[in-house]
């Protein structure tokens, strides 16, 4: 393995970029209201340093942190490049964060300062008071109430001169909280190596060039967002086009509008594209890759490369590996049913529950070799158990954990079947949830499914699946039921199917289990 990542950060590369084109556009930003605002390498480079400044003023230093609490926004890349500049640590939170979930993360990681948004005030406001910190509001286009210190006012009076910084590759650039489906959200410590390295390997893995844009829809506070759109356009020296947030009925029109040739999407996004009404200029984007998580089925598939003509790209990471160690080739058989294949700079393998190497065919955990702090995560913050837990060591180095089984063929390609906590266990057969709800998935008339395990006292657990219908569709639990025996071993055959009128997801599209695990078992 290469370290491609060495002593950059990605202030640094982002800098020898501004002097080596300073006039090349490097990002686009659409806000919330539609007005669009352009800067240059040279240009953008300026707002890092007024960024940078900023924070020195805010009493930001070395190994500080702040919190980033807002939606899509040129802040995020100003003051993460600042933050990799000065040796500080920016948190990002999800904006529709409770006031106790964002309280928890703030204190967790002991934020010294909090940048948001007017809409989200009502929230921080409360977090803000507890931890003495005086939040600072970016303009996203809504009016900001008086007496809130302005991000823009304030960047503007600073100096475009770089302060000293003691960044370097080796110092957490970046906290980044898991979801927390099981127990507290944990904070995932990211290097400035870890970044620079994981958008390398991307960038080679998806043929990212430098005179590509990317089209950047997905929320810079998710790991998706910047491992496979933002940083690997900074190291390549590409640009981008922000959006504010995902719109169905305008991405398109906005690849068409920024001449976007790259995009970065999640399975559900996908799918909600594929609804739109059809129009005769579907195809008529510049897109020639889309990288995406989160399968599809093979209906939905042909339906959209016959429509949109935009390749599909199958990939899969986690947080904690920052960057994408399984993709789909770029030349060849694309596979999209498969996660993807091992890309060049990282290993994989499908281990059993004993640490030993899955055969082909043999369903086990896939776990990652890295470096902690370099090509992974360098652990858990305050967290030293779960840390080892993920973090184990083997005869020939570090092996991240994901919990994720998964299936390997003959031809290197890995399946995924389930996290470890979501597979079925009924009467001693492992059943995966994902299986299920793409049988289900293809019944005519089903939107969304599901699929998941309540106890039950005699076989472990029953397969139940919560179904959202299509719009007049006329479906019955019975007729699902039996199209799935049609297709599925009996054990794997739903027990129950509960019709509900929506699935709750994360903010980035993924079903959230255990909502439904919860919901379905306290209506047993």
């Amino acid at each position: 393995m290469i370290d491609v990542a060495a002593d950059r950060t990605l202030y640094l590369d982002f800098a020898g970029f501004a002097g080596e084109q300073p006039d090349r556009e490097w990002m686009v930003y659409e806000r919330g209201d539609g007005r669009v605002f352009r800067w240059t390498y040279a240009a953008f480079l300026n707002r890092v340093h007024q960024a940078a400044n900023l924070l020195r003023e805010l009493g930001i230093r070395p190994g500080d942190v702040f919190n980033l609490h807002l939606s899509n926004h040129p802040a995020y890349a100003q003051l993460i490049l600042a933050a990799s500049h000065l040796g500080a640590t920016a948190m990002p939170t999800n904006p529709a964060s409770t006031a106790d979930e964002l309280g928890y993360l703030v204190a967790h990681s002991e934020s010294r300062a909090i940048f948001t948004e007017a809409g989200c005030l009502n929230v921080v406001d409360r977090i803000a008071a507890d931890a003495n910190i005086v939040p600072m509001v970016c303009n996203t286009g809504e009016p900001i109430p008086v007496g809130y210190p302005v991000y823009e006012d304030a960047l503007s009076g600073q100096s475009i001169e770089p302060p000293d910084g003691s960044g370097s590759a080796e110092r957490v650039v970046q906290l980044l909280y898991t979801s927390g489906t099981t127990s507290r959200p944990k904070g995932v410590m990211l290097t400035n190596a870890c970044f620079v390295y994981g958008a390398e390997v991307f960038a080679a893995g998806s043929g990212l060039r430098r005179e590509d844009r990317h089209l950047v829809a997905l929320p810079l506070f998710h790991a998706g967002a910047q491992c496979h759109a933002l940083w690997p356009s900074l190291v390549t020296g590409a640009s981008v086009a922000v959006m504010a947030r995902f719109s169905a009925s305008r991405f398109f029109e906005q690849a068409i509008e920024y001449g976007c040739t790259m995009a970065a999407m999640f399975g559900a996004l996908l799918r909600m594209l594929l609804n739109r009404p059809e129009r005769e200029t579907d195809a008529a984007h510049g897109i020639r890759n889309v990288t995406f998580a989160q399968n599809l089925t093979p209906a939905q598939y042909g339906a959209w490369h016959r429509r949109f003509r935009a390749p599909l790209q199958q990939l899969w990471g986690m947080t904690e590996t920052c960057g994408l160690p399984l993709m789909s080739p770029l030349t060849g058989g694309r596979n999209l049913a498969a996660m993807g294949k091992p890309v060049p700079g990282y290993e994989v393998k499908v281990v059993d529950e004993k640490g030993e190497e899955a055969g082909a065919g043999t369903p086990g955990e896939v776990i990652v070799k890295g470096v902690p702090g370099r090509t992974i995560m360098l652990g858990y913050l305050k967290n030293p158990r779960a840390t080892a837990e993920t973090l184990r060591s083997r005869p020939d180095g570090t092996w991240l954990h994901s919990g994720d089984t998964v299936r390997a063929d003959e031809d290197g390609f890995l399946y995924f079947l389930d996290r470890g906590k979501d597979l079925i266990r009924r009467s001693g057969e492992n059943i995966s949830s994902i299986e299920v709800e793409g049988v289900i998935q293809e019944c005519d008339g089903v939107e969304d499914v599901c699929v998941v395990g309540v106890p039950d006292e005699i076989r472990d657990e029953r397969v139940v699946a919560a179904v959202v219908s299509e719009p007049e569709a006329d479906l019955s639990g019975e007729a699902i039921r039996t199209y799935c025996a049609e297709r599925l071993a009996a054990f794997k055959v739903p027990d129950r199917i509960e019709f509900v009128d929506a699935l709750p997801r994360t903010s980035v599209g993924k079903i959230r289990k255990q909502v439904v695990r919860d919901l379905l078992a306290s209506a047993a």
